[in-house]
């Protein structure tokens, strides 16, 4: 029953998927199981390309033995990921991959995590303020290493931002993908973003969307992953109804989240 009674969420490029009955699902993350038993959420990339880590230094793998998310090495000892792919779980379950373009590559550089913040005001059910701060226990460094600055602004509408991850490669897919792949997709306007989910979902100040409808979005494996713009962190993968569908995804924007973080550093380090 890996993928049996999952709902996949399908955002352009990366989505989740939630483990629950299917008449009691609305929204889900971008996670993927590595192994059915205690998945919570799920996410992917879907019509992107075959992508190297040479063009994404900055991207790296989150896992447990049963769970795949995205994330961004932000300083050598901290990465940025989604909220809900650490939540209720123990920081010694956890491996951070970086460098490699296959997931868990033979030459990727291997961390652990000795601490975990999350937003206190995250809400597991809705999904606002997805976001997480993991600390590693030492630097994270290599060849194709290299660290990703927040964005302070947010991104104009209609601008194509990049999305990256291990995510599925199509709205049916059962498997994760061996290598990462990379998304070119459009930034919604707020004003469009809150239209597309009016009566479904309520779009808070911590959420934007992107996506070409049916075509280009994330999707079940990627939670967690970077939206980039002019070679800044803009987002982080978050939710979706469906993969590549007639909704957006949702990602959480980086500018609401960065004052949070930067603090979150400067205590903790």
């Amino acid at each position: 029953r890996c993928l049996t009674s999952l709902f996949l969420v399908q955002i352009l490029g990366f989505h989740s998927a939630v483990y629950a009955h299917p008449d009691s699902v609305q929204i889900q993350p971008r996670i993927v199981a590595m192994c059915p038993a205690s998945l919570q959420i799920q996410p992917r990339i879907i019509g992107g390309h075959v992508s190297s880590i040479k063009e994404e230094k900055y991207l790296v793998q989150v896992t447990t033995s049963e769970e795949l998310c995205g994330g961004s090495l932000v300083k050598p000892r901290w990465v940025i990921t989604a909220a809900h792919c650490v939540y209720n779980k123990n920081k010694n379950d956890f491996k951070i991959y970086g460098g490699a373009s296959n997931q868990a590559g033979p030459y990727a550089v291997i961390r652990t995590v000795d601490y975990i913040a999350i937003r206190p005001d995250f809400n597991r059910k809705t999904l606002n303020m997805d976001v997480a701060a993991l600390r590693l226990n030492s630097d994270m460094i290599g060849a194709n290493i290299e660290t990703i600055p927040l964005a302070a602004q947010s991104v104009p509408a209609r601008a194509l931002v990049k999305v990256s991850g291990w995510g599925f490669l199509t709205a049916d897919a059962t498997k994760t993908a061996e290598r990462v792949h990379s998304v070119l997709v459009p930034m919604w306007s707020r004003a469009s973003c809150v239209s597309a989910f009016r009566g479904i979902h309520r779009i808070t100040r911590s959420m934007v969307c992107a996506a070409r409808l049916y075509k280009k979005d994330s999707c079940d494996g990627d939670s967690g992953g970077p939206l980039v713009y002019r070679v800044q962190l803009a987002g982080i993968v978050s939710f979706g109804y469906g993969c590549a569908s007639a909704l957006p995804g949702i990602y959480t924007s980086v500018p609401e989240i960065r004052d949070w973080f930067q603090r979150v550093v400067e205590q903790h380090s």
